[in-house]
């Protein structure tokens, strides 16, 4: 919390600096919100939720506040309440809030709690409203990391520059810091690693595990193309976070520390989007690496590999089916999972091969229902940490959800 107020000090402080609040004119106040639930069951494993049984824990709400001060300054913010398993319990909290300061169309600054340009849809990924299925492939936009991912509190600078008739070109580039919430998918998956490390190392057990993000940068070019709704693009993402993890000795009750990072290496994403009157075609691909060290001895890793292809058809006005086929691989030099099983690791903890089909009815202006299934084949993208007690290769998960906006 503290950050966020240094943060949102910062870009105020910014915009009266530039002169453009002047006499505290905020212009025209807009509020827009969303609220959604969904039913999530799967079959084999959990999927982000205790899901085996069926599951209402797969909500979210959003109310935005906006403000276009004047042709060039925009201030705005939102508060997101969200619930996905264990992970947010519906908690309040500051999605994103920033001043907005367009200078020319080639260049522009946004200071506070800034959206991450992530391939081609992280930015629009808290409203269901702009998303064809439930969620984005998670083969991209993994869901554990959703909320480390989402907005960088620092700043970015951004532009549109034309190139005549070869189309124009939106950039952006950011830097700043993470927040790093201990619910996520993502802490307790390392929290998981931690503790296990330590059973084997003999070194106690992990009472606390804490991770404070040192710094993150990175930014996207995005080309429009002269061909209308074909557009290209590239993101790339770095980051080093700091671990502190408590350890207790049972046999003699001795309390010590520990510390350790991990680093998001050149996570890059290459995008594909062709968005016609009635089809669009998304393909995007990735690879990062994702190093870790933990008391003082680097994890096995490789560099992961993922991307997806999505058709979305709109059948008519109100309704769409989409397809997608989603993959991700923890190593793109070692598809089998055999560096797993050097691990006493199933293979399959490898991949993760995702065919799924969804359809989307939206009743009006406001209201959507969205319903799909997915076949799964693999377990990798964090599935251990819902299923500690064990895992299968295939499965299958059913979504269905409804979304109010306004």
């Amino acid at each position: 919390m503290k950050r966020i107020g240094f943060w949102m000090v910062a870009a105020l402080t910014s915009v009266v600096w530039c002169g453009e609040l002047a006499a505290f004119d905020l212009g025209e106040v807009r509020v827009n919100g969303f609220v959604s639930q969904g039913y999530l069951e799967s079959s084999g494993n959990n999927f982000l939720a205790d899901s085996k049984g069926g599951t209402t824990q797969i909500n979210e709400a959003g109310l935005a506040v906006t403000s276009r001060v004047n042709d060039r300054l925009r201030i705005g913010l939102q508060f997101l309440s969200r619930d996905l398993g264990v992970e947010g319990d519906n908690e309040v909290l500051l999605d994103w809030g920033l001043a907005d300061y367009r200078h020319r169309d080639w260049l522009g600054l946004r200071v506070g709690k800034v959206k991450l340009p992530i391939g081609l849809y992280n930015e629009g990924r808290d409203s269901d409203f702009l998303r064809p299925m439930a969620f984005l492939p998670q083969g991209i936009y993994d869901e554990n990391k959703r909320n480390l991912l989402v907005a960088v509190q620092g700043g970015a600078v951004y532009g549109n520059v034309g190139a005549g008739p070869l189309g124009d070109f939106d950039y952006q580039f950011y830097y700043g810091e993470l927040n790093f919430p201990d619910d996520s998918g993502q802490s307790r998956g390392l929290n998981m690693q931690a503790t296990g490390l330590a059973k084997k190392m003999g070194l106690g057990v992990v009472t606390k595990f804490s991770a404070d993000n040192d710094y993150a940068y990175g930014g996207s070019v995005i080309y429009n193309t002269p061909l209308e709704g074909l557009r290209l693009g590239v993101s790339q993402f770095e980051g080093k976070t700091n671990f502190d993890i408590k350890l207790l000795n049972m046999a003699t009750g001795a309390a010590s520390s520990a510390t350790g990072q991990g680093r998001n290496k050149d996570f890059v994403v290459y995008s594909l989007e062709y968005a016609m009157p009635s089809l669009t075609a998304a393909f995007e691909y990735t690879e990062y690496s994702a190093l870790v060290e933990m008391f003082g001895k680097p994890l096995p890793g490789g560099r992961s590999q993922g991307g997806y292809g999505l058709l979305t058809w709109r059948v008519v006005d109100q309704v769409a089916l989409s397809v997608l086929y989603d993959v991700h691989y923890a190593d793109k030099h070692d598809h089998d999972g055999g560096n797993f099983v050097k691990q006493g690791k199933p293979d399959f903890m490898g991949w993760r091969k995702d065919f799924g089909v969804g359809l989307r009815y939206d009743v009006n202006d406001n209201w959507l229902v969205k319903v799909e299934w997915h076949d799964v084949d693999g377990a990798a993208l964090g599935l251990s940490v819902v299923n500690p007690e064990g895992l299968e290769e295939n499965w299958s998960y059913f979504i269905a959800k409804m979304s109010f906006n306004f």
